[in-house]
């Protein structure tokens, strides 16, 4: 029998290499990737002892070699952070299709590289470049793929590193990061909860004489007593919030483990939001779908399949376009009374605009003494407010009279000594309704 095994076993391995790969299911995957819907649980970082998480610093800190010897940063207490955090992940490793790394994560100082992480001694892995190396101040969202023979069931080691790369100090933070893992249909705990034959999807509507969709939660009458909130997505074409550098895909983030910027979250029955398109351009191919958190266990998602072939149809005699600087600096940030600046160049005439909105993302370190921290051709918008050093998205009603053909002047200007106010990357945009036909 030995050698027929050893024989067979050619022809095995070549069955097995032409074999279609399994779909492993990707929490960030394109909505037609998303035609099963899933229950995900997040096991988030705890900071303290308690958690296997001592620290000497008030936040996670990731520092470059070069920082523990370093003359001027050295003996900061920021140096003593050893980049190492320990996730409680208790899971049956037989029972999950897929886990993957999640973080907000401020990108660090403009010049930073190589971010990178190592879960359990085992396997490595880069976090997307979404623009730090060259030179940008960046906030993103990574999800980094795991293999679940990373994991442990119990405390998962997840050590970070960086590089100097080009900055005068590599470093960077994480505000929050978590281990999610996709569970295995009908898993023990789901049978547990009364969860195991939960289903649920988004129904779109397109609502009368507006231009968007009512989205509700399609699920079964006795199913809704058990949901806490449904978090509604979309994926269209759009400013770039989430700092991925993907203008479409699923839009919005979490903050403080929150979602943020996204279609609308709502925490009681029905479990319906509109979404008001008017200031979107027209495109096919968008979608929606929806995270549904449940009362039984806070960190228990479902998330529904994607809704697709809804659209924003062509206006009838109006268009909306999205204008981005040309001249972004590399490093957009104020501190110390260095101005910056850049430019927004609309070719449009401003007697044809509609309506125009500021959408930016901000760190906020503090403008010092200075009132107008942030003007657009010379009007000021609060986009930063405090000096607390969280990230703060804004999107804003521009007055159409204010804005000029051609260049827009964009000014950020903080005096403080310290951090400063950055405008992270993608950086400002208009997203601009005007009237078409003629010139």
């Amino acid at each position: 029998m030995k050698p027929l095994l050893l024989l067979s076993l050619p022809a095995l391995l070549a069955a097995a290499a032409t074999a279609p790969a399994a779909t492993v299911p990707a929490w960030d995957a394109p909505p037609a990737q998303q035609a099963q819907g899933r229950f995900w649980r997040w096991h988030w970082y705890e900071r303290g002892l308690t958690s296997g998480n001592p620290a000497y610093a008030s936040r996670f800190r990731v520092n470059a070699p070069e920082a523990s010897l370093h003359p001027t940063f050295g003996r900061r207490v920021e140096a003593r952070e050893h980049g190492l955090m320990q996730i409680k992940t208790e899971e049956d490793l037989f029972l999950l299709t897929a886990a993957e790394f999640y973080g907000e994560v401020w990108g660090g100082h403009p010049g930073t590289a190589n971010k990178r992480l190592t879960v359990n001694g085992r396997s490595a892995y880069f976090l997307p470049r979404v623009g730090t190396e060259e030179g940008h101040c960046t906030y993103f969202y990574p999800a980094v793929p795991l293999k679940i023979t990373d994991l442990v069931n119990g405390f998962n080691a997840v050590q970070f590193a960086l590089d100097q790369g080009t900055t005068f100090w590599g470093h960077m933070l994480v505000d929050n990061a978590a281990i999610r893992v996709a569970l295995t249909n009908r898993h023990p705990d789901l049978v547990k909860l009364g969860l195991a034959d939960f289903t649920a999807s988004v129904r779109a509507e397109p609502r009368p004489g507006a231009e968007g969709y009512t989205l509700s939660l399609d699920c079964a009458a006795d199913a809704a007593s058990t949901i806490a909130s449904v978090d509604f997505q979309g994926w269209y074409y759009g400013y770039d919030e989430n700092g991925n550098l993907q203008r479409r895909d699923w839009h919005g983030f979490t903050k403080h483990r929150e979602p943020t910027a996204t279609l609308g979250t709502v925490s009681a029955a029905p479990f319906t939001v509109n979404w008001d398109m008017s200031m979107l351009p027209a495109q096919q191919d968008v979608a929606v779908r929806a995270v549904v958190r449940f009362k039984a266990e806070a960190n228990l998602v479902f998330v529904t399949t994607a809704t697709t072939g809804l659209n924003i149809a062509p206006r009838a005699g109006a268009a909306v376009v999205l204008f981005t600087p040309h001249d972004l600096p590399d490093h957009f940030g104020s501190r110390a009374g260095q101005l910056q600046t850049c430019h927004l160049d609309l070719d449009l005439d401003p007697a044809r605009l509609e309506a125009a909105e500021l959408h930016i993302i901000t760190w906020t370190g503090g403008a010092g003494t200075v009132k107008d921290y942030f003007k657009l051709n010379g009007v000021h918008y609060p986009v930063a407010e405090g000096d607390r050093h969280e990230l703060v998205y804004s999107r804003l009603t521009v007055k159409p009279d204010t804005l000029r053909r051609g260049l827009n002047r964009v000014e950020l200007l903080s005096d403080t000594e310290h951090h400063g106010i950055e405008v992270i990357y993608p950086g400002p945009a208009l997203m601009v309704r005007y009237r078409t036909g003629g010139d």
